[in-house]
């Protein structure tokens, strides 16, 4: 005798009398199946935009955070061109050349 699913003892615990309903995965042939965009599990590789880059990443206050998205929108940029622009400017600091990505 098998043992009821979580979700069944789950339902009977609350009182539900309802089933759990089972979804059906479409077939091969469906319409929909075939018409459908694919989504983002269904891409492979990263976006055009990401080809050949690499995400730098760090951990600020919420205040920075804040502050950086802030500055970002009063000067019509997106916070990657804002930190690009911040880069560039710790390169000069240090005599090396900066890279301009943005």
């Amino acid at each position: 005798m098998s043992r009821p699913s979580l979700s069944a003892r789950l339902s009977e615990a609350a009182g539900s009398p309802r089933k759990p309903v089972v979804i059906a995965a479409p077939d091969e042939t469906s319409a929909v199946a075939q018409s459908a965009p694919p989504g983002p599990s269904d891409r492979r590789g990263p976006a055009p935009s990401r080809q050949n880059k690499t995400m730098i990443a760090g951990y600020y206050t919420q205040d920075l955070a804040r502050a950086v998205k802030l500055l970002a929108v009063e000067q019509g940029v997106t916070v990657q061109a804002l930190l690009g622009e911040a880069l560039d400017d710790v390169f000069r600091k240090y005599g090396k050349h900066p890279m301009g990505e943005r």
